[in-house]
C-alpha cells in the first residue's frame, strides 16, 4: 500500500529546454541528518529486482535542504532510488528519456521508507556495477 501511495504522488514529467540535455533531473527533499549522506542511483528499468542492480549513473549530495540533481543519461528507459549511506532507501520509481529532453523526477518530502543497513558504518551504500564514469 505504501509503494501504491508513493507511486502516486510521484511526478514524471518531460521537460523541454533549450539547453536540449538529455537526462533527468531528480527533485530529492533533504538528506536526513542520521543517513551520513545520500545517493541517487538510476539503473535500467529492467533491471530493479536485480541485486545490486546495474548502475547507469550515482550523484552524492547531503543537506537539509531540498535540491535538484542533474544526470545527464543516454536516451532509454531507466529507475530512480534513493539510498542513505548508514539508512534509508525510497523504491525505484520509473521514467523513459527521449533524446534532446530531460525529463523531471519529483522524490520530494515523506517519501523515505523507514532506515536500513542499521549498523552500517559508511561508505556503505549498495554495490555499484559497473562503476559509472559520469558520477
Amino acid at each position: 500500500m505504501v509503494v501504491v501511495a508513493v507511486a502516486a504522488l510521484l511526478i514524471v514529467r518531460q521537460v523541454t529546454s533549450d539547453s536540449g540535455w538529455t537526462g533527468v533531473v531528480i527533485d530529492v527533499s533533504g538528506c536526513p541528518s542520521d543517513a551520513h549522506g545520500c545517493r541517487a542511483f538510476v539503473i535500467p528499468a529492467s533491471d530493479q529486482q536485480m541485486t545490486p542492480p546495474p548502475t547507469v549513473a550515482y550523484v552524492d549530495w547531503s543537506g537539509s535542504a531540498a535540491t535538484n540533481l542533474d544526470v545527464r543519461i543516454p536516451a532509454g528507459s531507466y529507475a530512480v532510488a534513493l539510498e542513505g549511506c548508514s539508512g534509508y532507501e525510497t523504491p525505484y520509481t520509473a521514467f523513459m528519456v527521449t533524446s534532446g529532453t530531460h525529463v523531471s523526477v519529483d522524490i520530494g518530502d515523506g517519501y523515505w521508507e523507514t532506515p536500513m543497513f542499521l549498523g552500517r558504518t559508511c561508505p556503505g551504500f549498495h554495490g555499484v556495477v559497473p562503476a559509472p564514469s559520469n558520477n
